[in-house]
C-alpha cells in the first residue's frame, strides 16, 4: 500500500511540475487564437474605411482618389444598377461622366459582412445613397437603397479593391430610362 501511495504521489508530482509547461502552451495558444482575431478585426476596420474612401471620391468628384483605392485590373461590375462592367483604371472615366449629371451626392455604406482569409477579402455591404441635380433653379433629390460586393487584395500600401459590384434595390424620385429592371417584379436584392 505504501508503494501504491508512493506511486500516486510521484505521479501527482510529475503532473505539478509539467504544469507550468501545460499552461505556457495554452497561453501560447490563446495568444495566437487573439492576435489572429486582433488582426482580422482591424482588416475589417481597414476594409471598411476603403470603401469609405471610395464612396468620398465618388462624392467629392476627386477621381484621382481612386488610385488609393482599387488594385490596377480590377474589375468594376455596374450593369445592375444600368452602367458599364470595365477594369480600373478605365473604369474611372465611366464613374465621372456617368456622375456629372449630380450637382452633389453622398453615399452612405452600412452593414458590413465582411470575411477575411489572409491577404484576400470578401465583403457585401449597403449602400443609401442621396443625389441632387438642380432643375429650374431648384435642387431635386433622387435617392436610392442597393448593395455592394466586393473583393479585396492586401498589397504593401494595404487593403484594394479587386472586384466590386453593386445592385439598385430601390429608387425614390425621378427613375432614369436607364435602369434595366425599374418596373420589373423580380428579386433586385440579389441581382
Amino acid at each position: 500500500l505504501c508503494r501504491q501511495v508512493g506511486d500516486v504521489a510521484l505521479q501527482c508530482v510529475a503532473a505539478v511540475a509539467a504544469f507550468p509547461a501545460i499552461i505556457a502552451s495554452l497561453n501560447e495558444g490563446m495568444q495566437m487564437g487573439i492576435q489572429q482575431e486582433l488582426r482580422t478585426g482591424a482588416d475589417r476596420v481597414a476594409i471598411q474605411d476603403l470603401m469609405a474612401r471610395y464612396a468620398y471620391a465618388v462624392d467629392a468628384k476627386r477621381w484621382d482618389s481612386l488610385a488609393e483605392v482599387f488594385a490596377t485590373g480590377a474589375e468594376v461590375d455596374f450593369v445592375a444598377n444600368g452602367g458599364i462592367k470595365d477594369t480600373w483604371p478605365a473604369i474611372g472615366d465611366w464613374l465621372a461622366t456617368a456622375m456629372s449629371g449630380f450637382t452633389a451626392c453622398q453615399h452612405y455604406l452600412s452593414n458590413f459582412a465582411t470575411d477575411v482569409d489572409g491577404d484576400r477579402a470578401s465583403s457585401r455591404f449597403y449602400v443609401f445613397t442621396q443625389m441632387i441635380t438642380v432643375q429650374d433653379g431648384s435642387d431635386q433629390i433622387v435617392s436610392d437603397g442597393g448593395y455592394y460586393h466586393a473583393g479585396f487584395v492586401r498589397t504593401p500600401a494595404g487593403w484594394r479593391v479587386s472586384k466590386l459590384s453593386g445592385g439598385i434595390v430601390w429608387w425614390s424620385g425621378s427613375v432614369p430610362s436607364h435602369l434595366p429592371w425599374w418596373g420589373i417584379d423580380a428579386d433586385r436584392f440579389n441581382q
